[in-house]
């Protein structure tokens, strides 16, 4: 079973609306969708979720809540395994609105279709959902939740023929994933077992000149910073800057890297952390944008 989620702002738990597919032998064979009250306190909608979704506050002022829609998603998986297409945001989401309604996050299994592209077909530059949907010529209306999660439904059914074999589980056997659960809400994530997991990005460094120009900054990069993310990491972490994956509301500074056209989204001009950050500069939100050779010039006045 395939499920997808939307949210009405930056909070995790902000869900508000949610799509599902079963599938039975090789075949979606049922669907379901709603739109979902967020959690009270967490229900406000904010101008950028809505122009990704086209959900508005007022299509989910009678729509059901949290609790009976949790209800509704159990009863539609019936004990099967959950199918999101990069599942750590989805599965986040869903931890996020239990937590913020005060529910018990159930006991569930989950896989990865974005974890299962990068296995079948590695010879991808990304494997966002429009760029495997995209290969595998499957139809998509990204951020529709029946769109979103038939796409997922469908790479792992490419998945299964490619690699010949009939269930969920037979694929992440032969692909050294693991399942993913919650169990007594302690969540484990689906991954290829041969991996090995990403060191953080070093603290900053309080005892740094503060009067450089990194210290005390919050710091993105998108695309290719001149040497790896994680050196820079470094060097600025030494020059009192933080360095974060995933571009929110607390980054000051985008630093913005060669980008391979070819790992793009389909039609899209620019990566996904530019374009949100030149969203947040539109609300008025002091995030600066510059490019690596703007960076590598302030790297080397701080470091002199």
């Amino acid at each position: 079973m395939a499920v997808d989620f939307e949210t009405a702002n930056a909070f995790p738990g902000s869900v508000c609306a949610v799509g599902l597919v079963r599938v039975t032998e090789g075949r979606i064979v049922d669907e379901w969708s709603s739109l979902i009250r967020p959690p009270a306190g967490h229900d406000h909608f904010d101008p950028w979720n809505t122009s990704i979704h086209g959900i508005t506050e007022a299509q989910v002022a009678d729509a059901p809540g949290w609790r009976e829609t949790l209800k509704e998603i159990m009863a539609f998986a019936d004990g099967d395994p959950f199918v999101a297409h990069y599942a750590p945001a989805d599965t986040r989401f869903l931890a996020g609105a239990c937590e913020a309604s005060g529910v018990d996050v159930p006991d569930l299994r989950f896989a990865c279709s974005c974890v299962i592209a990068r296995r079948a077909w590695p010879e991808l530059l990304s494997w966002s959902l429009p760029v495997v949907a995209g290969h595998l010529d499957i139809d998509l209306i990204h951020h529709d939740v029946l769109s979103d999660v038939r796409a997922a439904a469908r790479i792992v059914l490419a998945a299964l023929a490619q690699r010949e074999v009939a269930t969920l589980e037979e694929l992440l056997e032969a692909d050294q994933i693991q399942m993913g659960e919650f169990r007594d809400g302690r969540r484990r994530g689906c991954r290829h077992r041969g991996s090995t997991r990403r060191a953080p990005f070093p603290e900053a460094d309080p005892g740094a000149d503060p009067d450089n120009p990194f210290y005390g900054l919050t710091v993105c990069f998108t695309g290719k910073p001149g040497m790896t993310k994680r050196d820079a990491g470094k060097r600025i972490a030494a020059l009192g800057a933080w360095t974060v994956d995933n571009l929110t509301k607390a980054v000051d500074l985008l630093v913005m890297g060669e980008v391979d056209p070819r790992q793009l989204a389909p039609g899209a001009t620019k990566t996904g952390k530019l374009a949100k950050a030149e969203r947040y500069r539109e609300q008025g939100l002091d995030i600066e944008i510059i490019d690596v050779e703007q960076f590598l010039e302030r790297l080397s006045v701080a470091e002199a």
